[in-house]
């Protein structure tokens, strides 16, 4: 039976995470070790380690109660996926797979994504994986998103002896049937929230909020993820560890 490790960088509570992992049971061993808090934006970072980890918690929770197990802990995906690589509960992974992120991971904010992190660690190590996110707006449909990595997950699972592979899956938040296909693309030029125009604010002598774009234009030429998912279409990118870029 293939094992499967589950995590995201959104919380052991999150709807996405809890989506996500029923819809792999049928794939094989589920384990789930997933940050118990937010961490959002932190990349690929495994934290100063030099105390020690923080304690690991057993979750017994319902919707999570066919996994095979469910973990959590105060520290980011990157590291969940790193120690769980490292076996930490007993074989190693198979796969990892992150998310579903609440909102799309696309363009060069990838590089800042903890959902996306937890990948690229364990491609660096030899194990394959896939981040799974999901657009925004309206009523947020789960179900299309779970269903979509768990074929992308089964695919992987069925080809384990061909080249390691981490996977980075941007899927519309439509009703399944109403997706146009997928696609294989590649990144957009976007950072997160237009971070290129930063400015500070004073607001007390010596002291300054620091203000950015929330919004702005998005790089939507042709063949990026960004003009995909806009599109309707699943949006597919390969990424690769930095070590080979």
């Amino acid at each position: 039976m293939r094992r499967i490790l589950v995590t995201n960088d959104d919380g052991i509570e999150s709807v996405g995470l809890h989506a996500l992992a029923a819809a792999l049971v049928p794939l094989g061993e589920v384990i789930v070790f997933a940050p118990s808090r937010e961490y959002s934006g932190a990349g690929a970072a495994i934290g100063h380690l030099s105390d020690g980890i923080a304690d690991v918690h057993e979750v017994r929770r319902p919707e999570l109660a066919d996994v095979a197990a469910a973990y959590t802990f105060d520290g980011p995906p990157a590291l969940a996926a790193l120690l769980a690589v490292q076996g930490l509960f007993g074989a190693t992974p198979d796969v990892v797979v992150s998310g579903i992120n609440p909102g799309w991971n696309v363009g060069r904010s990838v590089h800042f994504s903890g959902t996306i992190g937890a990948v690229l660690t364990a491609e660096q190590l030899g194990v394959p994986g896939v981040a799974v996110s999901q657009h925004t707006g309206g009523v947020q449909l789960w179900d299309t998103a779970a269903r979509v990595a768990a074929q992308m997950v089964a695919e992987m699972v069925a080809d384990l002896d061909g080249e390691v592979v981490g996977l980075n899956v941007n899927v519309p938040n439509v009703a399944y049937e109403d997706l146009a296909g997928t696609r294989w693309t590649e990144l957009s030029d976007r950072l997160p929230y237009q971070l290129n125009a930063p400015r500070l604010h004073l607001v007390a002598p010596g002291r300054h909020r620091v203000h950015f774009e929330r919004d702005g234009a998005y790089d939507s030429r042709p063949g990026t993820d960004t003009e995909a998912v806009e599109s309707g279409f699943v949006s597919v990118t390969r990424l690769r560890p930095t070590a080979s870029w």
